[in-house]
């Protein structure tokens, strides 16, 4: 993870800031970069200092969501942390469970799913690259490990989180550990990697 300069990060804060309160009344499409810079109270100059538009923007969100995703789940050595059931669960819902609104709002909102997608490929492609690093696979079969729990666990966190399941999350857990296990059982055989 890039270290980021105390100014960049409040500038970054009050455009995230602004953001959210923007995309209440308005669609990203409709969002206007004099807009975001007057609800963050910053010149447009310093908006275009660091961004090209508003899209990159959107991007350096997706980013900083697939950075701090990718270094909670990646805490752990990797075969200890898949040896624990639930564990990417755990990681992706302690994210966004701990003061995280704007974060769960961006990967949670239909208007934004491109976000949702691009933090998806980018941790799925860090974790696919961990796999591999702890695990005898063919580079092709850690990315499609990785993208199958990564997948299933921001898909199903963003259907439990809308409310479309009437779970509750030790019931929702259960069952996201059951379907990932089984589907993983294949490829990573936990038990004989940890004794490797």
């Amino acid at each position: 993870m890039t270290k980021i300069d105390r100014r960049v990060r409040k500038t970054n804060q009050s455009l995230q800031l602004a953001f959210k309160e923007l995309t209440k009344t308005t669609k990203y499409r409709d969002i206007t970069v004099k807009q975001l810079t007057k609800t963050a109270k910053i010149n447009r100059k310093t908006f275009y200092l660091h961004y090209d538009s508003i899209d990159e923007f959107a991007t350096t969100i997706a980013v900083e969501i697939s950075e701090k995703i990718l270094q909670l789940i990646l805490e752990e050595p990797l075969k200890k942390g898949l040896s624990i059931p639930g564990y990417i669960f755990d990681k992706v819902f302690d994210f966004f469970s701990q003061a995280r609104e704007f974060y769960t709002f961006m990967m949670t909102s239909t208007d934004y799913l491109f976000i949702a997608r691009q933090v998806e490929e980018r941790v799925s492609k860090g974790l696919a690259d961990a796999i591999l690093k702890e695990f005898k696979l063919c580079k092709l079969d850690a990315y499609i490990c990785a993208n199958f729990l990564i997948r299933n666990t921001l898909l199903l966190f963003r259907i439990y989180n809308d409310g479309q399941v009437q779970l509750d999350k030790d019931e929702f857990r259960d069952r996201l550990i059951r379907l990932n296990s089984s589907g993983l059982k294949s490829f990573l055989d936990i038990k004989r990697n940890l004794a490797n």
